[in-house]
């Protein structure tokens, strides 16, 4: 079944909401464990707010938002790509994005589409913003990469994150006909 054959509704997470039934065996258990015992913090500090798709009252996918810079900090190919972009009086060595810091489906519904949902609901989002924002950023698993490059991100590393082995990854914002 596909997220449309389903009957979901979105939601901020909330302390009404129980997750204690949401499974993500992915990378440890971090996506899980993040969302049960962190989540509400963040958002209590104003750290990132986290979304829910519920089906009935079950969270079965969740991503967490917060805001971020692109700066060059990587391979200055990459960079000068990403700025070649921006009109040459525009440029600067930083610029406004959206980072999608988390974003995991229940194990029971990987692969129907939520994932995929999810993404489009945050570009929609963030070209909906009362803010400037030029990017979406990620720090994407190695193995949620060609996930992110058929939706259109792109590396903003030639290697991994040293700290964790994720991939800085963006998407231009510029490049989407509204």
């Amino acid at each position: 079944m596909l997220a449309d054959d389903f009957d979901w509704i979105w939601g901020i997470l909330n302390e009404n909401i129980s997750v204690e039934d949401f499974i993500c065996s992915k990378k440890d258990r971090v996506f899980e464990n993040f969302l049960k015992d962190s989540a509400i913090l963040y958002q209590k500090e104003r750290l990132g707010i986290t979304y829910v798709i519920l089906i009935g009252n079950k969270v079965v996918a969740y991503y967490t938002l917060a805001n971020d810079k692109i700066t060059m900090n990587g391979s200055k190919a990459i960079w000068n790509k990403l700025a070649r972009k921006i009109p040459n009086e525009k440029r600067r060595s930083g610029y406004p994005a959206l980072k999608l810091c988390q974003l995991a489906v229940d194990d029971n519904h990987v692969s129907n589409g939520f994932g995929k949902m999810i993404v489009n609901r945050v570009i929609k989002f963030a070209l909906d913003s009362k803010s400037g924002c030029r990017f979406i950023t990620i720090d994407a698993l190695p193995e949620a990469e060609t996930f992110y490059s058929r939706m259109g991100f792109i590396r903003l590393s030639d290697s991994p994150n040293t700290t964790n082995g994720t991939i800085p990854m963006y998407f231009d914002l510029g490049k989407v006909k509204e």
